[in-house]
């Protein structure tokens, strides 16, 4: 396999681990006391592309209870997670059109062969 396919192929897995992060983080963005992560992508040497969760252990907004205790809430900021899902999903497209134009440049040379 050539690769570039390699390439995509591991960026298209690196970014599915990004969107299952940030909906694990949208789905418990109510959740008292939850800790929003965070995927770091990375390049290794040879192109392909990795991807590590990382915890985000900044405080969560804290309430205040009717009894004067102070309650914390998760970290989560909903419009920065639905705003980092729109270079996700364009990264994700972009990746597989590159597959889909290796496949179609290796059937126009096998055409070519005979």
């Amino acid at each position: 396999m050539p690769l570039s396919v390699n390439n995509s192929i591991s960026a298209l897995n690196a970014l599915a681990t990004r969107q299952s992060v940030t909906a694990n983080n949208i789905a418990n963005s109510e959740s008292k006391e939850f800790k929003k992560s965070t995927t770091v992508l990375a390049e290794g040497r040879t192109g392909a592309v990795s991807a590590t969760v990382q915890p985000v252990n900044t405080p969560g907004t804290m309430i205040n209870q009717p009894d004067g205790s102070l309650e914390e809430l998760s970290n989560v900021d909903l419009g920065q997670e639905l705003a980092g899902m729109i270079p996700t999903q364009r990264s994700y497209e972009a990746n597989l059109k590159a597959l889909q134009t290796n496949g179609e440049m290796e059937d126009s040379v096998i055409d070519l062969i005979g």
